[in-house]
């Protein structure tokens, strides 16, 4: 699987994979997640705007979307799943298995905006 950092407007965003058991355990902790409230939608805009991953392992999913205490799983039939991230716990797990991808300046502006 290849995580996108969605961190830059017009520059090109880093990217790092993760290693079989990460993936594994991403999909665990997806799995356990509930239902997010109706209407809810990942942050938009300029800046960090969450962690999008991409290949991976279950042929019907197309992309995950982690953003500001959600996922969004989009399905390549066209089904879209909104889930709850309490805490932010799979965001923050997926940024610190990013530490050792990233320059040491991005690592500290993802950190701050997972702070915020």
């Amino acid at each position: 699987m290849d995580v996108e950092i969605d961190l830059y407007s017009g520059r090109r965003n880093p990217v790092f994979s993760l290693a079989p058991e990460a993936e594994e355990d991403l999909m665990c902790r997806i799995a356990a997640l509930s239902p997010a409230p109706s209407g809810a939608a990942p942050h938009q805009g300029l800046g960090y705007r969450g962690l999008r991953i991409t290949n991976g392992p279950a042929a019907t999913i197309m992309e995950i979307v982690v953003s500001g205490g959600m996922v969004v799983v989009r399905d390549r039939d066209g089904a879209e799943r909104v889930l709850q991230d309490e805490g932010r716990a799979v965001e923050r797990s997926l940024a610190e298995l990013a530490a050792a991808s990233l320059d040491p300046t991005e690592m500290a502006v993802l950190r701050r905006e997972l702070r915020g």
